[in-house]
């Protein structure tokens, strides 16, 4: 990490997998890079595992499973997506102390004794180490690197390409040189939350899902809309533009100041408010595709 005084980790192979230790040096791209490729490996296999033996064996419970092509969608937004956004969001909310400033000032807004993050505390917002906040880099840039395969291989079109190109260049930025990883908790970790949900809604969508999925099980599909919809609001809408609020802030005053590390990683720095930029601008998009979605579907329940 930037900030000497912040003992930083380094990601290790033991005997016990992958292992977390802070009493060696700064993160280093190969061991970044072998972890992010072993995280990358690891959503293959366990995207075939979900495919083949899982679905497989249960193909008799319906003719849409008898298709390979519906099991490996499935096993896509499951096993890959589903199982990523669950692990980064747990670590994400395991490290939410780190940003109990941010979060408490967020759910106190507009009381009287709302709490505001200090301008001055910029460099332990941005340089300082955050274990939790490596670690969620760590496995949301394998999450990212497998998504951008599966967008190419899957056409899934250039908007999403766009976004998993974005969102890598955020993480690589938080791993080295290591800016920013207090944020990262929730861009990378927290917010994921939603999107977990969203990628089992996915399983719906007649372009990237299942065809016929609907018509099978509607209630669920229903459901778990519904629940996108409240969580999508939460984090992306309401969460999301008050920390980069104050993420915008933080970059802002490091750079007019006279720090050391803001001066070393400026150029990360305007990367980051860069990639947040365009990721914010994304969602707005996706935001008025979901009340669209919501309209049509209201349509068709009172029609």
């Amino acid at each position: 990490m930037c900030k000497p005084s912040s003992p930083p980790m380094r990601v290790l192979l033991s005997k016990q997998s992958l292992s977390l230790s802070k009493d060696h040096g700064p993160l280093d791209m190969p061991s970044v890079s072998l972890t992010v490729a072993i995280v990358v490996l690891g959503l293959f296999a366990l995207e075939h595992l979900v495919a083949r033996p899982v679905l497989e064996n249960m193909k008799d419970l319906n003719p849409i499973l008898e298709i390979e092509m519906n099991r490996f969608i499935i096993a896509r937004h499951i096993g890959v997506s589903f199982v990523s956004c669950v692990a980064v969001s747990i670590v994400g909310l395991l490290g939410r102390h780190h940003m109990s400033d941010l979060l408490e000032s967020f759910f106190s807004f507009g009381k009287k004794n709302t709490m505001v993050l200090n301008r001055e505390g910029f460099e332990r917002r941005l340089f300082e180490f955050r274990q939790e906040g490596s670690l969620v880099l760590l496995l949301f840039s394998g999450y990212q690197m497998k998504n951008l395969y599966d967008s190419y291989v899957w056409d899934d079109g250039p908007e999403f390409i766009f976004h998993h190109v974005l969102a890598a260049t955020a993480a690589f930025g938080g791993l080295n040189p290591g800016c920013s990883q207090y944020y990262a908790i929730f861009y990378m970790g927290i917010s994921e939350i939603s999107t977990g949900v969203l990628v089992l809604l996915a399983n719906f969508d007649p372009d990237l899902g299942v065809q016929g999925l609907e018509d099978v099980l509607p209630i669920t599909r229903v459901v778990i809309g519904l629940v996108f919809v409240v969580a999508f609001i939460i984090c992306r809408t309401l969460l999301w533009p008050f920390a980069t609020y104050y993420f915008v802030n933080d970059v802002f005053n490091a750079v007019a100041s006279d720090s050391i590390l803001a001066k070393q990683h400026k150029k990360w720095l305007y990367i980051q408010v860069g990639t947040c930029a365009g990721l914010s601008v994304l969602q707005v998009l996706w935001l008025g595709q979901i009340f669209y979605t919501v309209y049509i579907e209201a349509a068709k329940l009172l029609g």
